[in-house]
């Protein structure tokens, strides 16, 4: 005796036998569990059509596009009745979404389209095929759409791409495109094309056309569209006290893709991961060593590109990694998102390359505006060590600092190495002793790095205590690990600069540590929370550009993001302009607003 049921999800209906009925619906609640590795796991072998889609989704669904592939093509060659072909034309706009996936846009146009006019599909498959197309079309850039017209395409097709082109190309292209295409349809008898009728009036008075070109397209994105993120780190064995560097980063991004793929139904990102460290050249020679890891890099990007086709790139970690990136970024179009590396050498005006970690010179030039703007200071001394990552913030801060129209007194940067560190020779003049004829100063500037910083640092409050000196200091991210006795200098106040802060008093903040250790067993460190703002801050503008290939353009004009331990804002730049103040010893924390 058998019953027929007919069961939805997902506009699939199948009409089965109770015993079919009863182990489709367990595969069916699996599948809407979102349980996929146990659908992986208990139909690697399918038996139905059933099997074989969902299998094939499952791994979809998992970003394993090679194996969803095989499974889908497996279930289009099955022809066992007639429910077969309703399952076949499933299989076949699932493929040409993985087709779209992998970035052949020529290829799942082609076969969506199809499917919309196919005499097997129903009428709702024709619809969803339908509306696949112009998802397409709405996700191509103009120049990509031109490129597509070249193609050998159906005449309804071809007049479909370039009505998506109309008003986003200038008029003598579009009218052009449009006489090819004519042509094409008065040959093959389809001259009465309403697609191209509607088309022929839009283009008939050239000054109208003129007033509503608008070459910005807004673009679109399918429901459940994938997005695929590149992961450079360097990769330590587990007694490296930077493996729990590289780990607590690579959590932090893994939370934020499980975040908004949870806030975001009709999107979903993928996180690939691939390792900045070639151990095969460790023990060789420092020239062989260069060659060679400019040789992995390549390799290591280019497949993250091309093999699993990412959208954008987030690493390497160090400075001293990223030149052998930057370029790549720009050969394959990728964008690259540096974030710890704030090496002022980095911002080599890469059309593609975004320094997420402020550099030395953005924290002395936010510094100095903080200094006159919020302070009021309007005499400045500065010190710093000559050929240290200081010196770039020093004379950043100068430079601000007079454009402002402050005065800076003193600008000593000096080779401090040969004078054995001993810096009583600048210091003297940073008195407040009114006595002396020495110009009286607001604050020094004092961005010591480095090993050596903690001395300097020690020095240059010995030497302000012992004049009794009321100056303030401003400094770079070394001064955070001051301790100061308010009796050794109570009426000075120290502010300093650094690229990220986090504030654990914040009940955002709070509620990530609480979830973050539910997930992963253990509370967040620092770097987890910059793993996470950096990962998800991408995230964010890679789903508002909808195309990838936007992205480089919107970073530089979007919004800031304000996350857990970085505020960013590129503002037209490629070096994040946000830079935290704080304040010792209260630790007042502030960040770029305007």
């Amino acid at each position: 005796m058998s019953a027929i049921a007919m069961v939805s999800s997902q506009n699939i209906v199948v009409a089965q036998t109770l015993p079919q009925q009863i182990q489709y619906q367990e595969l069916l609640s699996l599948y809407e569990q979102g349980l996929d590795s146990i659908i992986i796991q208990q139909y690697s072998t399918p038996t139905s059509e059933a099997e074989y889609y969902y299998l094939a989704s499952s791994y979809l669904r998992l970003g394993d596009y090679n194996q969803a592939l095989i499974y889908f093509s497996s279930l289009i060659k099955i022809l066992n009745s007639e429910e077969s072909i309703w399952w076949n034309i499933e299989a076949g706009l699932a493929r040409a979404k993985i087709l779209f996936y992998l970035d052949n846009h020529s290829t799942a146009l082609e076969q969506a389209y199809a499917l919309s006019i196919h005499s097997s599909s129903t009428e709702d498959q024709k619809n969803r095929a339908a509306i696949f197309v112009e998802d397409i079309l709405g996700y191509l850039s103009p120049a990509d759409l031109v490129q597509l017209l070249t193609d050998i395409y159906p005449v309804q097709l071809k007049a479909s791409i370039l009505e998506e082109l109309v008003y986003t190309i200038p008029y003598g292209l579009a009218n052009s495109l449009f006489s090819d295409v004519e042509q094409l349809a008065e040959k093959s008898g389809e001259s009465n094309n309403i697609t191209l009728s509607r088309l022929k009036q839009q283009l008939s008075v050239p000054v109208q056309y003129q007033n509503r070109y608008d070459p910005l397209k807004q673009y679109s994105i399918p429901d459940g569209f994938h997005y695929r993120l590149g992961v450079l780190l360097p990769m330590y064995s587990l007694d490296d006290p930077r493996y729990t560097v590289v780990q607590d980063l690579y959590k932090g991004m893994s939370f934020a893709a499980e975040e908004f793929n949870a806030n975001t139904p009709d999107a979903k990102f993928f996180l690939i991961y691939k390792s900045t460290s070639d151990t095969a050249s460790r023990n060789r020679e420092l020239s062989v060593q260069k060659s060679n890891s400019n040789h992995f890099a390549h390799t290591q990007f280019s497949s993250m590109v091309i093999s699993d086709r990412v959208n954008a790139v987030i690493g390497p970690l160090y400075s001293n990694e990223a030149p052998s990136y930057a370029p790549l970024a720009e050969e394959y179009d990728t964008p690259l998102f540096l974030p710890l590396a704030n090496a002022d050498s980095l911002d080599l005006h890469n059309n593609y390359m975004f320094q997420v970690n402020p550099s030395f010179s953005s924290q002395g030039a936010r510094l100095a505006r903080y200094a006159v703007e919020n302070l009021g200071y309007d005499t400045l001394g500065i010190i710093a060590e000559q050929g240290s990552l200081g010196e770039a913030a020093a004379r950043s801060f100068l430079r601000e600092s007079e454009r402002l129209g402050a005065f800076v007194a003193y600008n000593f940067v000096e080779n401090l190495e040969e004078q054995g560190y001993g810096i009583t020779d600048f210091t003297k003049y940073f008195t407040t002793d009114t006595l002396d004829s020495v110009t009286i100063v607001d604050a020094v500037y004092a961005p010591f790095t480095g090993t050596i910083a903690q001395t300097l640092i020690e020095s240059l409050l010995t030497d302000l205590e012992a004049m009794r000196s009321t100056i303030d200091i401003l400094g770079s991210e070394e001064w955070g690990g001051v301790n100061i006795n308010a009796s050794r200098l109570p009426e000075t106040n120290i502010y300093f600069s650094r690229g990220f802060a986090v504030d654990t008093t914040q009940s955002k903040t709070q509620l990530f540590a609480s979830s973050y250790k539910e997930r992963y067993g253990d509370y967040p460190t620092n770097f987890s929370y910059i793993g996470f703002d950096v990962a998800y801050y991408v995230m964010r503008e890679l789903y508002s550009a909808k195309n990838p290939k936007a992205l480089k353009n919107k970073i530089k004009k979007s919004s800031a993001y304000k996350g857990h331990a970085f505020t960013i804002n590129f503002r037209n730049t490629h070096v994040n302009s946000s830079v935290f103040i704080q304040h010792i010893p209260s630790f007042q924390t502030t960040d770029e607003q305007n």
